[in-house]
């Protein structure tokens, strides 16, 4: 079951703007692209890096640490060449040495998205809520479907 939990109102959150707001133990971006409003989880499915101060242009995010650039409409990787040079070269060096190593590069996954109300100028999110397990307080899913 999806519970929204309202984070603000829309007027805080003008076109071309973006916010980080914490609901339980999900970091959550979210983004008014022209008007529209969508949420992706903050932390960059790469590395984990915070996206919530990446460059935001039009309805892409870019990771500050690596440079992959996501759309914040989908979640999806865009393109993981990143605007800066140096983030180019910083991530061609990372691959290079992991491939020294023998270590294959870590694949970015795409972002997990949320589900996004705007009801009487309040914008709220939606997360995923479960039957909790009696036995230790878990989430269906991390007890492993039991």
């Amino acid at each position: 079951m999806i519970k929204f939990t309202p984070v603000f109102k829309i007027d805080d959150l003008p076109p071309g703007k973006r916010q980080k707001v914490d609901i339980g133990d999900e970091e959550i971006l979210i983004a008014n692209v022209k008007g529209e409003i969508y949420a992706v989880s903050d932390r960059c499915g790469h590395m984990g890096a915070s996206l919530s101060v990446g460059e935001f242009v039009n309805s892409e995010i870019e990771c500050p640490l690596h440079g992959t650039i996501f759309d914040m409409q989908t979640g999806k990787v865009v393109t993981e060449e990143s605007r800066k040079n140096y983030l180019r070269k910083f991530r061609k060096d990372i691959n290079e040495l992991l491939s020294v190593l023998g270590v294959p590069p870590v694949k970015t996954k795409a972002l997990k998205t949320y589900p996004v109300e705007v009801k009487d100028g309040v914008v709220s999110v939606g997360i995923e809520e479960g039957d909790k397990c009696e036995k230790c307080d878990c989430l269906p899913a991390q007890a492993g479907g039991k």
